[in-house]
């Protein structure tokens, strides 16, 4: 009985090996932090929130890349840092997500002059976008909210050691 309690407190979200789980993490965090890299080189310097936000996620890269580093050699040191890092970056992503996501889907006008002759087709087109709108924020928010649970499992599961 102590072993299978033992076994579980080393999964991620019950089934997978812990060290496996946090890997995965990673990497995704990893390949998600190269957007900054990527609106950077876009030269659009505009939007100083967005420049901010894509120097963070260069920032970000890097701490990624160094606690991959440190769970791959077992560096309990920098993985317990990279751990509160991760933290700190939920908070982060989640309020520049909700900041982008109200400035696309409510503050930016998506009318189409041409439509403006025809009420039909604009009547059509807001309403194919107030749908793509509900869709994309609901995604959104699953998104975050599975990103969310996911790591409290994984935290929950290392604390039970």
């Amino acid at each position: 009985m102590a072993k299978a309690s033992a076994s579980k407190s080393r999964t991620c979200c019950g089934f997978i090996p812990m060290k496996t789980g946090v890997t995965i993490l990673t990497i995704f965090g990893i390949l998600n932090k190269l957007s900054g890299f990527y609106g950077l080189i876009s030269f659009d310097f505009e939007d100083k929130i967005a420049l901010s936000v894509y120097i963070y996620s260069l920032f970000a890269l890097i701490v990624f890349g160094v606690g991959f580093y440190g769970i791959q050699n077992d560096n309990l040191q920098i993985v317990r840092w990279y751990t509160a890092f991760y933290w700190v970056d939920c908070v982060v992503s989640t309020a520049t997500t909700i900041l982008f996501a109200v400035k696309w889907y409510v503050l930016t006008d998506h009318s189409l002059p041409e439509l403006a002759d025809d009420p039909v087709k604009l009547k059509e087109h807001d309403d194919v976008f107030r749908m793509e709108s509900t869709v994309s924020i609901l995604i959104l928010v699953i998104l975050r909210l599975v990103h969310v649970s996911v790591q409290m499992a994984c935290n929950c599961n290392e604390n039970m050691k």
